[in-house]
């Protein structure tokens, strides 16, 4: 189950989650909706507590770090609809979106604590969920507020969509992609990476009675051998 590191955990009722066909997978989610809590954060884990039938995965508060309940597999229910599991927009909710409450009311912008926390939830749900990221942050595809989704009292108009996805794009510009890293370990291979195994090598093989056959250093030149070669 995922967590985010950044977030401080605060366990939502587990009963509040799903619809009886289990879990989602991180290749489902695709995209989140931010809601206003239209109130204080207090309030809000109140009703999160509570037996009303409203969940959400994220909670941002104006000061402070945010606040995860829910791996992002489990399937709160804040979009008012739970849409399917298809990867398109047709039928969309609580199945394939994560939900993200901010603390305030309408008429109060984000607090730049929000802003940036906000962002940085969706920097890492891009990364870890193929089907979020594989498209720029777009809204009505992947980036969502509540009444577009249904018919609700929760208000629009707070979210500063701009300086959220000028933040988004600076950070993914600066973010490696997997071919970069797969990249950078080929380019320093012989300076960091072989040396490292060959230290494990050597220590395994002294570790055996009979040597394995080759002394280390023999293993470690037939090893380094390969290498060159391309045959290991």
């Amino acid at each position: 189950m995922t967590w985010l590191s950044f977030c401080a955990r605060r366990p939502g009722p587990e009963w509040k989650t799903g619809y009886g066909t289990g879990d989602r997978t991180l290749a489902q989610i695709e995209g989140v909706v931010d809601h206003s809590m239209e109130g204080t954060l207090a309030g809000a884990y109140t009703v999160l507590d509570g037996p009303e039938q409203s969940s959400w995965t994220f909670s941002l508060p104006k000061v402070g770090e945010p606040v995860q309940h829910y791996s992002l597999q489990k399937i709160p229910w804040h979009a008012g609809l739970p849409g399917d599991r298809k990867q398109d927009t047709s039928l969309i909710g609580n199945l394939t979106l994560a939900g993200k409450e901010h603390e305030g009311k309408a008429g109060e912008p984000w607090t730049a604590n929000q802003v940036y926390w906000s962002a940085k939830i969706d920097v890492a749900v891009r990364a870890l969920c193929p089907a979020f990221g594989a498209n720029p942050p777009t809204l009505r595809r992947n980036m969502w507020e509540h009444r577009w989704l249904s018919a609700t009292s929760c208000p629009s108009g707070r979210n500063p969509w701009n300086a959220k996805f000028a933040l988004i794009n600076e950070w993914e510009d600066d973010m490696l992609t997997l071919e970069e890293i797969k990249g950078l370990l080929e380019r320093h291979a012989d300076s960091y990476v072989l040396p490292k195994v060959e230290k494990i090598v050597k220590r395994q093989l002294e570790a055996l009675p009979s040597g394995g056959g080759l002394t280390a250093e023999e293993t470690i030149e037939a090893n380094q051998e390969a290498a060159r070669r391309g045959t290991s």
